[in-house]
């Protein structure tokens, strides 16, 4: 392509290059996010984060209830995927909130939920491990 627009125009070539370096590099910069910032629950609270795209801290009290689903579901101003990508991408995992809550996206733009639908590798794992703390919550909330 380089070539090719350096038949009309060397400016055009090197300035159309340069953003394609750039776009590159933030594009691995962002698979490699995705790798590092991981979903983890720690202190009574789960971090869901998508790399450097998109992040929620959620209070383990403030789940209603989890779910692994694939079923197509209407997105709505109370039902968001932590994904920025739309449709582009699945779901396995549904998250209702007692509460609502905010995701915080590129930009620190903020969009806020009551439902989140996300992937997970280990959903079972993780379902499991969320029931879990909301057993404990519950537990010593009413003790």
């Amino acid at each position: 392509m380089h070539i090719l627009l350096a038949k009309w125009s060397s400016v055009v070539a090197w300035v159309v290059t340069i953003l394609n370096i750039c776009s590159a590099i933030q594009f691995f910069g962002l698979l490699k996010s995705i790798t590092i910032r991981l979903i983890s629950i720690e202190a009574g609270k789960l971090n869901l984060r998508y790399g450097i795209m998109s992040e929620a801290i959620i209070n383990i009290s403030n789940v209603e209830s989890i779910e692994i689903s694939t079923n197509l579901i209407e997105f709505n101003t109370d039902t968001r995927k932590l994904s920025p990508f739309g449709e582009l991408e699945s779901y396995n995992v549904i998250i209702r909130l007692n509460k609502e809550n905010t995701i915080i996206g590129l930009y620190r733009l903020k969009k806020k939920f009551k439902t989140v639908v996300l992937h997970v590798d280990n959903k079972d794992e993780f379902k499991n491990q969320i029931e879990t703390l909301l057993q404990q919550h519950t537990r010593t909330s009413f003790n």
